[in-house]
Formats: structure tokens, sequence, C-alpha cells
């Protein structure tokens, strides 16, 4: 959400700023009537400003014909993601400054995980903000909320100020946790329809072992790994795009270890076009022999390929395996290095 908005988003800027500048002097003027520390007030109204307008702000994109909410139990959208953890750390400021502007934590953890939930609900009702209903932001939010509220108890706790909620802060915690949970769990259930996220995470410590070890085995040892993603997508397998620096790249589905594709290092063409490759077809068809055994178990390893002498990308040996919709080739060029691999 954050990422995309301070994105080619000029005006975005000037509109915190005049946001927050009436804010603030509304936050200031109910600090001086009802005798509340006009600091961490005004913070508080700046800090609102800032969620409103980085979540309400429009970005230029379209909006669905029909509310969605994207929802999933995967915490790596929350914390395994820039995304997530810039979604965290715009509401820390606002639990915390919560606190202790009114001195009542309890109320001001109820306050932020009910504006998560208007957050998310509004942007899948407003139209043209560019913005959608995420489970996963929800979280993130409420989480970054709810550690400004422990951090502004652990304020208060410094200066030996009272955390305990009384009896009115249990009235008042309860009464907004009514009056945002009702709308909000209407209008999720009547109006909004339910979809799975799509996206890149990024990747634990095993999946990027894995993506180690098949590397070497892929394209040789010594191989550098610069980069591992997780990517989910709503009726597809997960899977695991993995970046070399000066090898190519290539796509695992997890957690089986599937091989999907392979994009080999592309060499620059010369005025005449892909130079020939000098690897003959019988030390490409040994190459290919080889992967099939490692990589195509149960998808054509054993079986007799359709070759194309020269028939692959870059003018590498082609390798077909397979028939119809099951079908994959594996292009073998000089070294019997990987030029591509995948779906016909």
């Amino acid at each position: 959400m954050i990422g995309a908005i301070l994105h080619g988003s000029p005006g975005l800027v000037p509109a915190f700023a005049v946001l927050a500048l009436l804010l603030g002097l509304a936050a200031r003027w109910q600090a001086r009537r009802y005798g509340r520390p006009q600091l961490f007030t005004v913070l508080f109204g700046v800090a609102l400003a800032a969620e409103l307008t980085a979540t309400c702000y429009p970005t230029g994109g379209g909006s669905s014909t029909h509310p969605v909410c994207a929802v999933s139990s995967d915490l790596a959208f929350v914390f395994g993601t820039e995304q997530g953890r810039m979604n965290v750390l715009m509401f820390v400021p606002l639990g915390l400054f919560a606190v202790l502007a009114s001195g009542r934590p309890l109320a001001a953890a109820v306050g932020a995980v009910g504006l998560s939930a208007l957050t998310e609900t509004g942007q899948g009702l407003l139209p043209g903000v560019g913005r959608a209903c995420d489970s996963s932001d929800f979280a993130a939010n409420a989480a970054g909320g709810l550690a400004g509220v422990l951090l502004g108890c652990a304020v208060r706790l410094a200066l030996r100020r009272r955390i305990r909620p009384g009896l009115r802060e249990w009235q008042l915690s309860g009464a907004l946790a009514a009056g945002v949970a009702v709308p909000v769990l209407l209008l999720q259930a009547l109006v909004f329809s339910p979809t799975a996220p799509g996206g890149t995470v990024e990747a634990t410590a095993e999946q990027r072992e894995l993506a180690r070890r098949d590397a070497e085995l892929l394209l040789g040892p010594g191989v550098e790994v610069v980069k591992v993603q997780r990517e989910v997508g709503d009726g597809y397998p997960d899977q695991l795009a993995v970046m070399t620096r000066t090898s190519g790249s290539f796509t695992l589905e997890w957690p089986s270890g599937r091989l999907r594709y392979v994009f080999g290092h592309t060499d620059v063409p010369g005025p005449d076009g892909w130079p020939p490759v000098t690897i003959s077809e019988q030390d490409a068809r040994a190459a290919a022999d080889r992967f099939a055994r490692q990589w195509l178990v149960g998808r054509g390893a054993g079986t007799e390929p359709r070759i194309a002498p020269r028939g692959g990308q870059q003018g590498s040996h082609r390798f077909s395996y397979g028939t119809g919709a099951d079908e994959v080739v594996l292009d073998i060029g000089d070294g019997g290095r990987i030029v591509w691999f995948g779906k016909s």
C-alpha cells in the first residue's frame, strides 16, 4: 500500500501538510479544552493525518466493479514484505501518541485496531483511490498500532503513570469496539467478496537454502544467488523465483521443489545474430539426459525426446519431452549449459 503511494504521487506531500495543519490545530484545541498534554495530542493529530493521507489519497488506479477483500492467514504477507513492514511502522506513532495523549491504553488499542479495520473497508469501497481491502494490511496496521500502545504504556510506567483501565475506560472501549465492529462486519459479510491474495514475499531461510543448492545443481558450482522471492497467486502453487548474478534465473514450486522454468544467461548477439553453437548434438543429448534424470522424474525422464538441432533459443539444440499441455522443452547450448527450460 504505502510503497505504491510514495511513488508517482506529487500531490501527496501538500495534501498531508494541509491535513496535518488542520488536525494539529483541532488536536491543540481539544487538548486545551480537556486538559490533555498538548504536545502528544498534536502529534497524534499529525500521525492521524499521515495515516489518512497515505490510505485515502488517490493514486490514479481504477476500482473493481464489485468490492473484494483479499483474505489470507499467511503471516508472510504481513511481516515478510517491505510494504507490510511499512504498514506496521505507519501505525506505531498512532498507538504511541494515543496512549500518551489520552492516558487510556485500552481505548487506544481498540481504536488502533478499529481504525485499521475501517481503513481497509473504506479502501475497498472508495472508488478511484487505487487501493483495495486486504486482510494482511489490516493485520500489519493493527500490529503496528498495538506495538505503539505497548510502547506508550512503557513510557507511562517509566513516568510512574497509571495504565490499568478503570470502569469508564472499559465502557468507552466496549462502545468503540461495537461501533466499529458492527458496520465493518456487516459490510464485509454483505457487500464484499473474499478473494485470495497474490504477490511476492521474502523467502525464508529454508527456501533460500533450497534455492542455493538447486542453483549449483542447475547452473554449476559456485553460482551466486542474489535474490530469492516467494510468489503467491490465487489458484496456483507457491513458487520460488531465484535470480543469480551472472548465470540467469529459475523458478521452483514450493514446497515440492518441482522445476518450472530456467532462464539461462543471455549473451549479446553480434551484428550477424547469434553465433552458431559449437556443441555437438551428441554432447547436447548427453547434457539433456542428465538434466532429465535429475529434474524430469515423472515428466519425461527415460523417454525418447524429440530433438531439433539448433532449433532452440540462441541457436541451441532443443529437446522436447511430453505432449500437449504437459510438453516441456529444454534448450542446451555450448558447454552443456541450459539456455531455456519450460513449457513449450
